[in-house]
Order: structure tokens, then sequence, then C-alpha cells
């Protein structure tokens, strides 16, 4: 895989812009675009930092996977500034087409805590890469 932007997502930062937006009568595709609610595409709690989740568009699961069904929880091998971290994942991101922050990995709470970043982040020159076969 070559090097990617990996983003935050399911941060304190996130789940609490994603409540405001709730707060203030918006739908859950407004407030999606603001934050999130931790709740990954398949209903796993992603804002928890014991376990490093990750989120990737469908054209790089389902190119792997074939199915949503098949592709949930599979390990993700993740390599940032020379160290690597074993993930799940719990989330899809939108399609290519339609990332707006030019991300191609999101990173929950676990990923940052085991990266020893603070989200919300950016982090440049990110790797991923899946730990299983097919």
């Amino acid at each position: 895989m070559p090097n990617v932007t990996a983003s935050s997502f399911a941060d304190l930062a996130d789940l609490a812009a994603f409540q405001h937006a709730k707060a203030l009568g918006w739908s859950d595709k407004q407030a999606f675009a603001v934050g999130d609610n931790g709740i990954g595409a398949w209903g796993d709690f992603t804002a928890r930092d014991d376990i490093p989740m990750c989120a990737l568009p469908p054209e790089d699961w389902l190119a792997k996977w074939s199915s949503a069904a098949v592709a949930r929880g599979k390990k993700v091998t993740v390599i940032y500034k020379g160290q690597t971290v074993v993930g799940e994942l719990r989330d899809t991101m939108p399609h290519k087409a339609n990332i707006t922050n030019g991300a191609g990995i999101d990173l929950n709470p676990g990923f940052a805590k085991a990266f020893g970043e603070t989200p919300p982040f950016m982090l440049e020159d990110v790797r991923w890469e899946w730990s299983e076969p097919a």
C-alpha cells in the first residue's frame, strides 16, 4: 500500500461535535459532517482507546474481502514513524471520491494511544496493509 494521510475519528472532540449538532436538531447526515457518534457502520463501539480500530474506504475493503460482513473485524497493520500497530477494521469511510479531507484511513483513540498521538489529528506518511490473507 502507498503512504496515505490518517485522520482521527471517534475521539472526544468528534463525539462532542456530533452531539452538539444533534442538540441543534441536525440530521445524522449533517452531524456526521462535523463529528462522529462512536458507533461504526457495523454497530461496533469505536470510541475506545483500549483496542486500535480503523475505518477504510469501501473500495479498499471490498476489493480484498468482497463484502462488509467478511471485512468487519479483519486485522489491519498500520505503520507510522517506524512503529507498527495492528488493529481491526470496524468502520467504513466514505467512497474515495467523496472524501474531503484527503485521508486514506481513519484511526480511533486506540490507534492514537498506541502511536502516542493526541486527537484530533491528520498524520502524514502512514502505511497500512491487511494483516491476514484473503
